[in-house]
């Protein structure tokens, strides 16, 4: 073992270790450069800038910053070592509270014996018993859970004391013929879980549970006295839905009323995980309240209906688009989240190839004027793309004004309308008005209809550049559906500049990743031929906690981007099919299938074939694993 690897041979890199453990907040830190996660370089840089800000920022957030760690690096860490850490650290990188903060709680700790310090953190009034939990809930990987006298067994609690329930802070509320559900806001050196396993002759299964929601159901279960109703906690289960999709990063929250009980599942990189069930009493009054949140009418479940509303949970603010289709049992809701704050990315964070990325830059987004459409099915990420390039060209000597429905992140130093039916802020209206306000680039939220399309393409011609959403399966199936919408091949070939399509797919879980033979039928139906796939070691995830069992964790794009030559716009304006137009665009302007892209991202350790195949658009690739690499700006 070479020294760089061997701290026990290498004095200077324990030396950094070290010193790490001694800066304010530093037991993480020190913990990525033990495992090489970050170099010792790198370590000496943000002490260095912590030092600067006089202690006030944690080394982690520094390593964020200065680009050296990604968000979703740094929590997924924080999960695989939560057992790890002290308590106050661990609440602290969550973000609950500042560094300045732990440290105040610290000098507290110390004067105050006998104290844990969570408890020390709580009661200075830092953190509340919900974040308390989940910070407790991260630190021993056991689940957080909502606990409420509706779905609890009201037989099984009357079996134990309350006394004895309020002084542990646990209660049990679920039992099967050999296991006991326990719900505790004490996990630690807790006697109460031992004394309920020996009195019901059953093992326990351990979640968290905020001290305010066992109190409040015990209190529940003690003002019931056989006939009456316990009081209405919905907005208590509400709250614990969204904090689950806020902190798993859910893009959807579905409730789906079912024969027996509605079922909470959450979209957790483009699959659907399920996350609970509720009884359908519950369950009713729960979806009730978030039509009363999202303004809709909560008297009419006959009739499907839209709506929208604002909610911070666990300090995220977060947007929440909220439909509801009406079934045979019931009204199924979904829940559409937009954070409000992390969500705006830059073209370098949108997983682009460099030589894609390059093109994209110069060959589309540089143009002086003309239309770029970014297309792919919903749920694509196309909205993060196209904030991306409206990123990219916001300068200060440039006019950027956006039609959106709505507007998902706020971008400073450009004009952005929403939307709003009932002000009679229409989406024509407002696109008849954005021409008048002498824009340099216009932003349309959304290609929906011709009229959309016809304004888009008037305003090229007219010198703007214009850069939209559409929804299609590729590059070329853009083209071809404006043409099906009516628009002139010609204006079509004289004003669109490029076209990018893409999809999310999801990456290799970091935590279970190994080496595997991929299905040969498969691998050759994405273009991997024999060789490589002889001479080319594969990945997959072979599913653990951190992946809920998938063997995924995190998505990255696949992406097509099709600039405009002379070749394909002489083949539009002859109407060719799209097989001729894709093959016309593959040999004079080097389009670069979803597939291909797919497959190069395979070959690199991204995913898998299975995922390339379940996700990426049916286009056989004739060119070479060199070529592709060669197009990609890699080196094979």
């Amino acid at each position: 073992m070479s020294k760089e690897n061997n701290p026990a041979a290498n004095p200077e890199h324990k030396a950094i270790i070290d010193a790490l453990g001694q800066c304010p907040g530093g037991y993480f830190a020190a913990m990525l450069v033990a495992e090489h996660v970050l170099r010792d370089v790198d370590a000496k840089k943000a002490i260095r800038i912590q030092q600067k800000l006089g202690n006030k920022k944690l080394l982690s957030t520094i390593f964020v910053e200065l680009g050296l760690l990604t968000e979703n690096e740094q929590r997924r860490l924080i999960r695989k070592h939560g057992k790890s850490f002290r308590i106050g650290e661990l609440i602290c990188e969550l973000g609950y509270i500042s560094l300045e903060q732990l440290q105040q709680a610290e000098q507290k700790l110390s004067t105050s014996p006998g104290q844990r310090m969570g408890e020390v953190i709580r009661q200075l009034g830092l953190i509340d018993d919900r974040q308390l939990a989940q910070a407790l809930s991260e630190q021993l990987s056991l689940p957080l859970i909502h606990v409420d006298i509706d779905t609890a067994d009201h037989k099984l609690l009357r079996q134990f004391p309350s006394k004895f329930m309020r002084m542990h802070l646990t209660v049990p509320y679920e039992a099967s013929e050999t296991k006991v559900s326990i719900a505790t806001a004490n996990p630690l050196n807790n006697s109460a879980i031992e004394e309920i396993e020996r009195q019901l002759k059953k093992k326990a299964v351990v979640s968290i549970a905020a001290e305010s929601a066992i109190l409040s159901m015990l209190g529940k279960l003690e003002a019931v006295d056989g006939k009456g109703e316990p009081s209405d906690q919905v907005s208590e289960v509400v709250d614990s839905i969204l904090l689950a999709a806020i902190r798993e990063g859910a893009s959807d929250i579905h409730v789906e009323p079912m024969d027996l009980n509605t079922r909470i599942r959450l979209r957790l990189d483009g699959v659907l995980i399920h996350k609970m069930d509720l009884p359908q009493e519950l369950a009713q009054r729960v979806t009730a309240r978030i039509k009363v949140l999202a303004e809709m009418d909560i008297s009419d479940s006959r009739r499907h209906q839209d709506g929208r509303f604002s909610r911070e949970v666990g300090h995220i603010c977060a947007d929440y688009r909220v439909s509801t289709y009406v079934t045979i049992y019931g009204e199924n809701m979904v829940m559409r989240v937009l954070r409000s704050s992390g969500g705006l990315k830059n073209l370098e964070q949108i997983s682009m190839s460099r030589a894609l990325l390059e093109r994209f830059k110069h060959e589309a987004l540089d143009v002086p004027t003309g239309v770029i459409l970014i297309t792919g099915p919903t749920g694509s990420g196309k909205t993060t793309t196209l904030y991306a390039a409206i990123d990219y060209l916001n300068r200060s000597t440039t006019k950027i004004i956006t039609v959106e429905d709505p507007v998902e992140y706020i971008v400073p130093g450009i004009i952005q309308c929403s939307v709003d039916k009932i002000a009679g802020r229409t989406f024509d209206e407002s696109l008849k008005a954005v021409v008048r306000q002498d824009p340099d680039i216009i932003v349309m939220g959304e290609v929906r209809d011709k009229k959309s399309a016809q304004v888009a393409v008037q305003a090229a011609l007219t010198g703007h550049k214009v850069l939209t959403t559409f929804h299609t399966e590729d590059s070329i199936g853009g083209l071809l559906r404006l043409i099906d919408m009516g628009i002139e091949t010609f204006l079509i070939s004289s004003t669109v500049v490029s076209i990018l399509a893409q999809r999310l797919i999801r990456t290799i879980c970091p935590d279970c990743r190994q080496a595997y033979m991929p299905n040969k039928r498969i691998a050759n139906l994405i273009g991997v031929d024999d060789t490589t796939l002889r001479n080319h070691t594969f990945y997959r995830g072979t599913g653990c906690g951190t992946c809920y069992g998938t063997g995924y964790h995190g998505r990255t794009a696949l992406h097509e981007l099709l600039v405009i030559n002379e070749d394909v716009r002489e083949a539009l304006l002859e109407r060719k099919t799209s097989q001729e137009v894709r093959q016309i665009s593959c040999n004079s302007t080097d389009l670069l299938s979803l597939m291909e892209d797919g497959m190069y991202k395979v070959l690199q350790g991204f995913t898998t074939v299975e995922e390339v195949y379940r996700i990426a658009p049916r286009s056989p690739s004739h060119r070479s694993v060199e070529e592709i690499y060669q197009l990609m700006g890699h080196e094979a």
